[in-house]
């Protein structure tokens, strides 16, 4: 093959790909000039499990917290985490991680 022949073909495949390159730039401006508004995605709290909120008091009380740990469960109107409402537990655990922390 000719020098010319392989610049040709090359110069082809350049051409080739840029004109690819304006397809997918087109493609993605008109995505984003869209009139249309992205659904909003709802913020969701972590969920916990009862054995998270669990092992997180229970480090507390090991630490000489257990009067803290007892006074946050009773807040929530229970005497044991099994009496605490699992809706609950994000709130919990929030304010169980700042004992002893002040």
């Amino acid at each position: 093959m000719s020098k010319m022949s392989e610049l040709s073909q090359v110069l082809d495949e350049m051409i080739a790909c840029g004109e690819g390159m304006i397809k997918a730039a087109n493609a993605i401006k008109e995505i984003f000039s869209s009139t249309e508004e992205a659904p909003a995605v709802p913020e969701s709290a972590p969920s916990y499990t009862k054995e998270d909120v669990r092992g997180i008091l229970a480090a507390k009380s090991a630490a000489g917290f257990k009067k803290e740990v007892k006074e946050l469960l009773e807040k929530y109107g229970a005497q044991q985490l099994k009496q605490v409402d699992p809706n609950d537990y994000a709130a919990l655990i929030k304010e169980a991680e700042v004992i002893g922390n002040a």
